[in-house]
């Protein structure tokens, strides 16, 4: 056997598997995926704005944390397990999703949109380890009770024209998060309704702050209120 074939035979190896690793689906984490953008990040959440135009689809990313989804589109999917059938799936706005999805349970997958719209989502991952709560549920007026879980409780906040929102002295700190196009106020700073704001916008609501919301606007106003144990 002559110089060159030991040499091919030896290589041959090496050849097959950088062949094998350029057909593997690249994956990276969710909060580097660049439809998925990190628009806020503190000890307790970090919170990914989520936007695929149609037509568009992620690349292989990884979920690997307790996670909350937020939907702002109706929008019909596909999504993708690395080496599995493509699977149809539809958001539906103004639908919220809990998934533990830290391991074992974490998911590797990408996702495209099929719609003549694009997809917006809200992606909460939960970062503390702090997990339970020692106080009962909010049960204020336009609140309810949707999301349930050691993590985080998720709220549904509706407001009619004119109505106002009051929290006092929470011990917990709390996210507004609005979920369609609505003009509010927030009376306590004695300040001008806001821009209309739109769906994604978000408030950090601290423990121990208060906090009076009022829709300045004519349509009914959808918030989600994200309550996280821990002070």
């Amino acid at each position: 056997m002559d110089n060159l074939s030991l040499m091919m035979r030896s290589l041959f190896p090496l050849i097959l598997f950088f062949f094998s690793v350029g057909h593997l689906p690249a994956q990276v984490l969710v909060h580097e995926e660049p439809r998925h953008h990190p628009v806020f990040e503190n000890d307790k959440i970090r919170i990914l704005d989520v936007l695929i135009p149609p037509g568009d689809t992620t690349q292989y990313h990884i979920h690997h944390t307790q996670s909350l989804f937020l939907y702002f589109s109706t929008t019909t999917t596909f999504s993708q397990l690395p080496n599995s059938p493509a699977t149809r799936g539809r958001a539906v706005s103004g639908r919220f999703i809990f998934e533990n999805l830290s391991p074992p349970n974490e998911r590797v997958h990408r996702v495209w949109n099929v719609d003549t719209g694009s997809l917006h989502v809200m992606d909460i991952e939960l970062l503390s380890q702090v997990t339970g709560f020692e106080e009962d549920p909010l049960t204020l007026k336009y609140l309810q009770l949707a999301i349930d879980t050691p993590g985080v409780r998720v709220y549904r906040l509706t407001l009619e024209t004119g109505n106002e929102f009051t929290l006092s002295d929470s011990r917990y700190t709390l996210f507004l998060v609005n979920m369609e196009p609505a003009t509010v106020q927030l009376l306590q700073n004695k300040k001008p309704p806001l821009p209309i704001l739109q769906p994604g916008s978000f408030f950090e609501i601290k423990s121990r702050q208060s906090f009076v919301l009022k829709n300045a606007g004519r349509n009914t106003a959808h918030f989600a209120l994200l309550e996280l144990p821990g002070e």
